[in-house]
Parts: C-alpha cells; structure tokens; sequence
C-alpha cells in the first residue's frame, strides 16, 4: 500500500517538476517580449520621460526652499498657516539612552514585555523549574521523492 501511494506521489512529482519547466520556459519568452516592449516604449517616449525627470528634480528644489522659507517665516511670526496651503507642524522627537529608560520602567512598576526568543534560548540549555521541555516528531520530505 505504501509503496504504491509513494509511485503515485512521484509520479505526481516528475508531472510538476515538467509543469514548472514548461512554466519557466513561457516566463523568459515573456520577459524577452516584455524587454523589447519596453525598449520601444523607452524610445518612443525619451522626450516625455525626460521632461517628467527634468520636473522632478525642479519640483523637489523648489519644495526644499519653500520648506526653508517657511521654517524661517514660522520662527519670525509664528504662523503655522503659510502661502500656498502649506502648513506648520510641531512634532517632539524622544531622546534617551534605553538603559535610562529601562531602569526608569522598572522603578515605576511598569509592565516590562518578556524577550521571548532570548527566554527560551535559555530555557532550551538550562532547566528551569516551571518549563516543561516536550519533544514533538516532525517529519520531513527530501526535495524530491525516490524508491532508493
């Protein structure tokens, strides 16, 4: 019974491994198709790609001094609302050593998140009294199946 459920299996498995093949083969002659596609495109559309990248880099030059400007107006008059829409945020950053902020959380009874991986790293070497250690069977396939 087992050996024919495992003829079967690898049968099913030279199928897929012939159906991926097929596969891969169909993916690189649409990846060519896809390549010269956008080469095509690429030249037909260098002026207008180039426009588009030429604007970009004006737009984020232009927004960077804008951004300068109204940092600047905002420290003068302290108006959050600037011309043209744009606005004025103020956002506190946090600065700390975490040590400091450790032992800042332990004196006020904080709950502390337990480091589950470093936990049982220990708790996999050492015997600790409220662990319970059980061995669980897994079983494993090779890559590909065969009657040796």
């Amino acid at each position: 019974m087992n050996e024919e459920i495992l003829k079967n299996v690898i049968n099913k498995q030279n199928q897929l491994e012939e159906l991926n093949n097929k596969l891969n083969e169909n993916r690189k002659v649409l990846n060519k198709k896809i390549e010269d596609l956008t080469t095509v495109f690429s030249k037909e559309n260098e002026g207008l790609i180039s426009a588009i990248g030429t604007s970009s880099e004006e737009i984020i030059l232009g927004k960077e001094i804008l951004r300068e400007n109204a940092e600047v107006g905002f420290v003068k008059d302290s108006n959050k609302k600037r011309l043209g829409g744009i606005g004025i945020r103020i956002i506190k950053k946090l600065e700390y050593q975490e040590t400091d902020a450790f032992n800042w959380a332990k004196e006020h009874n904080l709950a502390l998140s337990l480091d589950k991986k470093r936990f049982e790293q220990i708790a996999k070497t050492e015997q600790i009294e409220f662990v319970k250690v059980k061995e669980n069977i897994l079983v494993t396939f090779p890559k590909k199946l065969s009657l040796d």
